[in-house]
């Protein structure tokens, strides 16, 4: 359903040139969700009625935001699916990449990408795809060295966690096949 809202949405900021700056106000209204869950409580409360949902976004966002985001927003109230901002941000965004040769790579490391390493995955995931990529990166210290790149549909996980998992996983097959081998001598002993 928000990829339909998501098309609409940029089919008239297409035509206003505006397909951009209408993919940032959707990035910055996700985040603002992120900073204030009362407001997406609000946005996804069935307790809430469509008429005081209605005029609480204009008197929220009215000269906040451009009037493409602000219309998309009553519309999906209108229709009982404003709690689809989430979803309709993350459709726009596939939208707007896949009309305009654009993919966003999503880079999990244990530390801060440097400038040089930055540059080369953008590189280096450009020629992969065939498209400009851009980086949307996080750092997660769970994975202790490496990263883990998500292209599109595809994930490349090079992290030390995964090694250590994998090794584990080994031992634990290598173990389990030396106490059946240990199981089988003792049965085998005591029928001697």
């Amino acid at each position: 359903m928000a990829r339909i809202y998501a098309r609409s949405a940029f089919a008239l900021a297409e035509q206003q040139g505006a397909a951009e700056s209408l993919q940032e106000e959707l990035e910055e209204l996700v985040k603002q969700l992120d900073k204030e869950p009362a407001l997406e409580n609000f946005l996804t409360s069935p307790l809430v009625e469509i008429g005081e949902r209605q005029q609480m976004l204009d008197r929220l966002f009215a000269g906040q935001m451009s009037e493409i985001l602000l219309d998309t927003l009553q519309v999906m109230n209108r229709k009982g699916r404003s709690g689809l901002v989430r979803a309709l941000a993350e459709a726009y965004r596939q939208e707007f990449e896949e009309r305009t040769g654009r993919i966003t790579v999503t880079v999990r490391t244990a530390v801060a990408l440097s400038e040089s390493l930055r540059q080369q995955l953008l590189e280096a995931t450009s020629r992969f795809t065939g498209r400009e990529a851009s980086l949307m990166e996080t750092v997660d210290e769970t994975l202790i060295g490496g990263m883990i790149l998500l292209v599109g549909d595809q994930k490349i996980d090079s992290s030390v966690a995964k090694e250590l998992r994998q090794l584990e996983a080994r031992f634990l097959d290598r173990a389990s096949m030396e106490s059946r081998k240990d199981e089988t001598y003792f049965v085998g002993s005591s029928s001697e």
